[in-house]
């Protein structure tokens, strides 16, 4: 049975008289996942930035006017210039319909973006490949919280709490797509960094919970079958392809290639379902599934598969010349005249690509490392400048994933193929002059934000939403899951439920508690 919403089931259990109607609603179906048009992504990376941003510093939605209420003029921090005039802001591209189109402080020289010193480069990444055609922003989205680890889960679920009540969006969509690319790709949703936590899969299948993989030589005791990595298994190792089985005994419809031990391992459920509660069955048969999953992910020799496909490649053999005057790294960025450098980010990059591009996963998650829960007076320039530089690092992640090649499919880039969310977990306070004229600069957790959406069947260069000039959010056109249309503030609940509808899915096929609706504007067509 496909997941569905309770309140749809609940339509169809009052109203469904006949077989036939139930089947027309797809309640008498197997849960494969239907197969995706060539246009829909059938990847997620999800980059996360910890601690809590402030988007109005990368993108702005603001009307001109309104921006020297709540953004200090132009200044400098650790000896690179932050902060920005509105005169100063520059839109990436012409508007796109009744959108605002995407628009940044230019804060390099058009003659030479590579310039320092009064000039920065960063976010020059936008500019110099062309982002957005497939990149736009959602901005005023209220996370219901100012608590780091509710409001994690909320970016995460949709819904704020100490606990998940909702699956990831990353689980929803590894479960989604994972009997079409079962065969295919060993690790449905993987976690290369999570500072701020490890999304969860509540309640799906033990497929869509997340695997660590932080690099490969984390990889290689578990899952490596090269005798020179684990030893101990020569002579155990042999596998024999089969009929897949489920913990009753039953033929899935697919194979898999087990070892010895494997195939007895798979075995010793089946005797004991049946025997006590549902809920003892439904552990015994994830338990089931788990080494199932296991047992394909060793058999695809993961290890030898990400050390065969490059990472970080375009970046490197075409290095863009805005970035000459940082480090030989590709994802860092220096201030104060190379006094700060930012460095370390290449390794879990580098990781994020490799399974992207070896098409062994479906969903990835990655967090970018430098945490923004500063509560100091330099927050808000802290916030600009190494924000700028974060953002500037995701331009060149998006930018070499749309220089490759989409696995399996001609003509498309693997950015065609890929929904890229970017976020945090909330906001921060918003700058504002206090009765002196003065500045005030806050530096504490707000729980209004923004989400970058970026890839495949995502509408380019538009700015949906906005904020008031105390950092509030503003209503938006949302198709709420009855079909119904409304103008309201966007909730957490609305980015995970338009994300899953730009990969594809319905509305009555997930369910998130305190209801969803999709964002109108950010999905093509």
């Amino acid at each position: 049975m496909p997941n569905t919403s309770r309140r749809t089931l609940l339509k169809w259990a009052l109203g469904a008289g006949q077989l036939a109607l139930l089947d027309r609603a797809g309640l008498l179906r197997s849960g494969i996942a239907r197969a995706a048009d060539s246009d829909l992504p059938s990847r997620l990376a999800v980059i996360y930035i910890p601690g809590g941003f402030r988007p109005a510093y990368y993108f702005n939605p603001l009307e001109d006017a309104d921006i020297p209420a709540c953004m200090p003029g132009a200044g400098g921090y650790s000896s690179e210039p932050c902060f920005f005039e509105p005169s100063k802001l520059v839109d990436l591209a012409p508007a796109n319909g009744p959108y605002k189109p995407l628009r940044t402080w230019q804060s390099w020289n058009p003659a030479d973006p590579a310039a320092r010193g009064n000039f920065s480069p960063l976010m020059y990444g936008y500019k110099h490949f062309a982002l957005h055609e497939q990149f736009s922003a959602l901005h005023g989205i209220d996370q219901g919280t100012n608590d780091h680890a509710s409001a994690f889960i909320s970016a995460m679920c949709g819904v704020a709490g100490s606990d998940y009540r909702a699956p990831a969006v990353h689980s929803i969509i590894a479960n989604h797509l994972y009997e079409k690319h079962r065969e295919t790709r060993p690790l449905p949703f993987v976690v290369v960094a999570g500072e701020r936590g490890t999304p969860v899969g509540m309640g799906l299948p033990s497929h869509a919970s997340p695997v660590q993989v932080p690099s490969l030589e984390a990889l290689k005791p578990m899952l490596s079958a090269k005798p020179a990595d684990n030893a101990w298994w020569t002579g155990l190792d042999a596998r024999t392809e089969g009929a897949e089985l489920n913990a009753r005994g039953e033929p899935t419809g697919s194979t898999l290639k087990t070892t010895t031990v494997e195939r007895y391992s798979l075995t010793q459920a089946r005797p004991f379902i049946g025997r006590s509660t549902a809920k003892v069955d439904s552990y015994l048969e994830g338990l089931h599934g788990s080494l199932s999953s296991v047992s394909r992910v060793l058999a695809t020799d993961v290890v030898s598969k990400l050390e065969g496909t490059q990472g970080i490649d375009t970046l490197k053999t075409n290095r863009p010349a805005y970035l000459s005057s940082y480090l030989n790294e590709t994802f860092t960025y220096t201030f104060g005249l190379a006094n700060f450098h930012l460095t370390g980010l290449d390794p879990r990059m580098d990781m994020a690509l490799r399974l992207l591009k070896s098409d062994l996963c479906t969903s990835v998650h990655v967090s970018l490392k430098l945490d923004f829960d500063t509560h100091n007076g330099s927050g808000h320039a802290y916030s600009s400048a190494h924000g700028r530089g974060l953002m500037d690092c995701i331009a060149r992640f998006l930018g070499e994933m749309k220089n490759t090649p989409a696995p399996g499919k001609p003509g498309k880039t693997l950015l065609d193929d890929t929904l890229v969310l970017v976020m945090s977990e909330f906001g921060r306070s918003w700058a504002f002059r206090g009765s002196d004229g003065n500045y005030v600069l806050p530096d504490d957790h707000h729980p209004y934000t923004s989400v970058f959406f970026a890839g495949g069947n995502v509408a380019g260069n538009r700015q949906v939403g906005s904020y008031t000039t105390r950092g509030l959010g503003v209503p938006v056109d949302i198709i709420e899951e009855t079909g119904q249309t409304s103008k309201r503030v966007p909730r957490s609940a609305d980015v995970v439920t338009t994300a899953l509808r730009i990969m594809g899915m319905e509305t009555h096929e997930f369910f998130i508690p305190g209801g969803y609706g999709e964002v109108v504007g950010l999905r093509k067509g």
